[in-house]
């Protein structure tokens, strides 16, 4: 059987690029680009035959303890717990298109509390193609089935986490080279997120979104760009009278630019707008989003980001305006032995409800390739949570240490 040692970086590009016509997950949503064959060396890949589908399975298990299981005030429950995951990548393209897929599973098993156990999975599939060399479509679907841990939202607390699946389906076109003078890209996708258990505290949170926009760049040097940008949100809460449907709409106007120098980023300003279809207060104030990254070295990497977006509610208020920052430093110290230190804070202000959350984190991770299709690692998370609310305060010291084998 044929190999092919830069299959491990095409599954990373397959996870990037599934998710990119899906709801927003990062501090910036991200432009398009069709995906390229990576020059990254890493685990091989096995070829299907003659065909041009490469495959990366892989398998890890992790080992650690968590301090406080639910995020509890006082009481917390501590317990030793194991996480173990499985899943296999897939890359097929030729020319003028690509072909990604991912699965995976997890089962997470806590020692000390057999009713925090959860399995998830998720399925992420995208295809690209390139009509002309200005002109590109990805059509992208994603499957996931999840959970939120007890004590993670503001519903009731069963007596098992709360357990979900989102579908969604999407599609981004772009017109324009990437070294043209302007470029358009339109998205749409629309997420059907259903509850499957404790449904006494759940069904309110049923719902689909559908998320659409358009933006457009104008090179204005050779590595940046100006851009434009409008984002609609329509959210349809599935149980009857819920007052929490409505829609959103985002207005940005920012800058983007690529390893100009030895930084990277971009940084968008604008407008948030929320209206809801019942008679709850409607919201308008500023938005941001930015991402940038500082390389002072080929084998450093310091990124930095910030954005307020709207978070859904969970059972207070109409909706939660966060504004979150944070820091993460990857450096290489040798070619098999990787670090990774990283800081947050997040500000949540509850809109319809008397409530303001301080979240803080940092945490440090290390990873060492002991052989070409072995890494083992170890890390460390501290969060903290401080409420102007009685009860919702809370300590979370989280540690583990892992090892994944690939091909």
């Amino acid at each position: 059987m044929k190999t092919n040692k830069k299959s491990i970086a095409l599954a990373v590009a397959a996870l990037a690029a599934c998710g990119s016509a899906m709801a927003q997950s990062g501090p910036v949503r991200p432009s398009y680009a069709f995906p390229t064959t990576p020059t990254e060396k890493g685990p091989a890949a096995v070829q299907l035959g003659s065909s041009p589908v490469y495959v990366s399975p892989f398998v890890s298990v992790a080992f650690g303890n968590d301090s406080n299981v639910n995020l509890a005030e006082t009481n917390e429950l501590d317990s030793a717990y194991q996480v173990y995951s499985g899943g296999i990548r897939a890359d097929a393209r030729d020319a003028n298109s690509v072909f990604m897929l991912s699965l995976l599973g997890t089962h997470g098993r806590y020692s000390d509390s057999d009713a925090d156990n959860y399995t998830d999975s998720s399925l992420n599939a995208s295809y690209d193609f390139a009509f002309t060399s200005r002109s590109f479509l990805r059509a992208s679907w994603d499957y996931a089935r999840g959970h939120d841990p007890r004590g993670s939202t503001d519903r009731g607390f069963g007596s098992s986490p709360d357990k979900y699946f989102v579908s969604t389906p999407g599609v981004i076109y772009s017109y324009g080279a990437p070294t043209a003078q302007g470029r358009m890209e339109f998205w749409a996708n629309r997420a059907v997120k259903r509850y499957l258990n404790n449904r006494d505290f759940t069904e309110g949170s049923d719902r689909n979104t559908v998320d659409y926009g358009g933006a457009f760049y104008w090179r204005v040097m050779p590595k940046t760009q100006l851009l434009v940008e409008a984002r609609g949100t329509n959210l349809d809460y599935q149980m009857d009278q819920s007052p929490l449907s409505g829609r959103e709409a985002r207005f940005y106007a920012g800058v983007t630019w690529e390893a100009t120098a030895s930084t990277s980023g971009t940084v968008k300003l604008g407008r948030l707008e929320k209206r809801f279809d019942s008679n709850l207060p409607k919201f308008s104030g500023g938005s941001w989003e930015a991402m940038v990254s500082w390389l002072p070295r080929s084998y450093s990497k310091v990124d930095v980001y910030s954005s307020r977006q709207p978070i859904e509610s969970t059972g207070l208020g109409s909706f939660i305006l966060s504004d979150a920052s944070g820091i993460i430093w990857t450096h290489g110290w040798t070619s098999f032995f990787t670090t990774e230190a990283n800081a947050q804070v997040r500000k949540d202000k509850y809109k319809g409800f008397d409530r303001k959350d301080d979240i803080t984190g940092f945490g440090l991770k290390a990873n060492y390739k002991f052989r070409r299709w072995v890494t083992v690692g170890a890390e460390y998370q501290h969060t903290e949570r401080d409420s102007d609310l009685q009860g919702f305060d809370y300590d979370k010291n989280l540690w583990l240490i892992s090892a994944t084998l690939s091909m």
